[in-house]
């Protein structure tokens, strides 16, 4: 049996009187219990591409995607020093709205279904576009939920402060509810997004998983025309494939949907592996431990869709560097 986690959560949380409003990951979860991928064999992998030690002044900068989602943990298959693949948007003066259990390895073993989201998605990055950067925005926790105003929060950041990472080239959201056009609270997204796209930033978010035609948001803005941009799409909402032609039955769909991407048993970088790893504190899950550093995976998902349209975006900017096909493991 297949579950999938659903795009809109609501809760009520007495938070100044307010309705609090989650979006939910995109990241499909299969199967019972807390783990949403299988771990797969580090020769799956490609190999992981160079990346230069130290910046070159006469190469173009670095594109740079920020990446609203999980935090991102150091894996192996990652550039470990000199110029950095990943730029932590807290280093820059971003405060993270996640409680910091939700960045660190529980002590508890309970890692539930999205913790390692964001490295999973930057390996993808990283398998698309080998000279990107990566702006990592911790804004999901590990049950990947998000809060909207925290993604407005971050979005907001990003309108004030993107050229603190040296500018801002692509945002990429893998996470989203159902909502209708007319739903006032999705204007605190729209209006830091529609102050991006002005500026040339183009916006990535994947659809949902809920194998329906209705809007999920932020993705479904790409059907808002004052952001599709007069020569090119600013808002790009993207959906599973499962093969070259066909929809993957969960992926959810319609006119809003502007991009289609295989998201179905894509593999990449995990910072735990499912392997039992001796002895563990009381209430440790035997089946679910860190591998710091080594771990890979499959899943499915919108979320890993966008995340590889957003790799390509990327690559074809300048200093984006497109690996070869058979590199690229595509």
């Amino acid at each position: 049996m297949t579950v999938t986690d659903r795009q809109y959560s609501a809760g009520t949380v007495e938070h100044s009187a307010r309705k609090s409003v989650l979006f939910a990951a995109a990241g499909k979860k299969s199967g019972h219990g807390t783990v949403a991928w299988l771990p797969a064999p580090s020769y799956e992998m490609p190999v992981s591409p160079p990346w230069p030690s130290s910046p070159q002044s006469s190469s173009p900068r670095s594109p740079v995607i920020a990446l609203l989602d999980t935090g991102i943990r150091q894996h192996e298959w990652l550039p470990p020093g000199g110029k950095p693949f990943v730029l932590s948007a807290e280093h820059l003066g971003w405060s993270s709205p996640v409680p910091d259990d939700d960045a660190v390895y529980p002590q508890d073993g309970d890692y539930r279904s999205h913790w390692g989201h964001a490295t999973f998605i930057a390996g993808l990055i990283r398998q698309a576009a080998a000279g990107a950067q990566v702006l990592s925005m911790r804004v999901m926790n590990r049950y990947g939920k998000v809060n909207e105003d925290d993604a407005a929060s971050a979005l907001n950041w990003l309108v004030n402060n993107s050229q603190s990472a040296g500018g801002i080239d692509i945002v990429l959201m893998a996470f989203g509810r159902q909502g209708d056009p007319g739903d006032r609270d999705l204007e605190k997204l729209r209006t830091p997004i529609k102050q991006l796209s002005d500026r040339g930033v183009r916006i990535v978010a994947s659809a949902g998983n809920d194998g329906t035609e209705r809007p999920v948001y932020p993705a479904a803005f790409a059907a808002d025309p004052e952001l599709s941009g007069k020569s090119r799409r600013s808002v790009l909402s993207v959906g599973a494939l499962d093969t070259p032609t066909e929809r993957a039955p969960y992926s959810n769909y319609g006119p809003w949907v502007t991009e289609w991407y295989r998201g179905t048993n894509i593999i990449s970088i995990m910072p735990l592996t499912t392997k039992s790893s001796g002895d563990h504190a009381p209430g440790f899950n035997p089946a679910v431990a860190p591998a710091p550093g080594h771990g890979y995976a499959w899943w499915s998902g919108t979320s890993f869709a966008a995340a590889t349209v957003a790799g390509n975006l990327a690559a074809r900017l300048p200093g984006g560097q497109a690996l070869p096909e058979s590199a690229a493991g595509s």
